[in-house]
This record gives structure tokens, C-alpha cells and sequence, in this order.
């Protein structure tokens, strides 16, 4: 590619990098009222909560954290009550992690704040135009995975 050329802001990376923090700045866990969470910890809830049982390894893929960040989202979840940690049935070094009663009732709230937030992003747009949008997403995933 010529360097003279080359636009930083016309690369998908950075395109979705800035959206990215934008979405993420629109969502403030601190309107949940239940509890106080980071950012890696709402994640750490909307997942589990979505996909039920997982182990540490899985949070941390499903939630696109690194190993190390989703085991201190979990250990301070835990603290907190929102997630409970059993071993696992088939691995006696693992443990399968789980949204505790009061977990779910976070796990509510996020979905709202999640969904409030998908709406804000996306509301100048037609449903054709977001259906385009994630059948282009589902493409590019499909390009980096194969």
C-alpha cells in the first residue's frame, strides 16, 4: 500500500476500534442500581447469563477478555455474590461458574442497558440497512476465521 495513500481512519481496525469505545462509553454500568460494576464485569454477566454454564477459558472467549481479566472479573463477582463457582463434574481442577439468584436480576438489567444501547447506535438506520450491516460483520468474521 502507498504510505501516501494510506488513511488510518479508512481502516476497518480503527473504524471498529472508535465505534467500539463509543458503544462502550454509551453503557454505564453504574446505572444499574443492585450493584457497582467495571466493564469487564458487566461483560463477564451478559455472557454468563446468555450461555449459562461456562468455564473460565469460555467466559474469557465468548466475553473477548483476556484469561487473566476474566478471572478477576469472576473472583470479584464472586465476592459480590453474583456468581457462583462449583467443580466441575468432569474436571476436579476446573470449575464451572454460574449467575447466582441475584446475578440473574443483574443480568436483567444489563440485557436493558444493552439493548438500550444497540438502540442508540443503530437507529438511523433501516432494517434493510441493519441487516446488511451484520450480514457484512458475519462475512468479515467469516474471512478471519477461515
Amino acid at each position: 500500500m502507498d504510505s501516501d495513500a494510506f488513511r488510518l481512519e479508512k481502516t476497518l481496525t480503527y473504524q471498529l476500534h472508535q465505534l467500539s469505545r463509543l458503544i462502550d462509553r454509551r453503557v454505564d454500568y453504574s446505572d444499574i442500581q443492585r450493584i457497582a460494576l467495571n466493564a469487564g464485569e458487566g461483560r463477564t454477566i451478559a455472557v454468563l447469563g446468555y450461555y449459562g454454564t461456562l468455564s473460565v477459558i469460555q467466559l474469557a472467549r465468548l466475553a473477548n477478555l483476556d484469561k487473566s481479566q476474566a478471572s478477576r472479573a469472576v473472583v470479584s463477582l464472586v465476592e459480590k455474590g453474583i456468581i457462583e463457582k462449583r467443580s466441575d463434574s468432569r474436571d476436579a481442577r476446573a470449575f464451572e461458574l454460574f449467575l447466582t439468584p441475584a446475578g440473574q436480576l443483574v443480568y436483567t438489567d444489563i440485557v436493558d442497558l444493552i439493548v438500550q444501547r444497540n438502540e442508540v447506535a443503530l437507529k438511523s438506520l433501516s432494517p434493510r440497512e441493519k441487516q446488511t450491516l451484520f450480514g457484512l460483520f458475519s462475512k468479515i468474521h467469516q474471512n478471519l476465521t477461515d
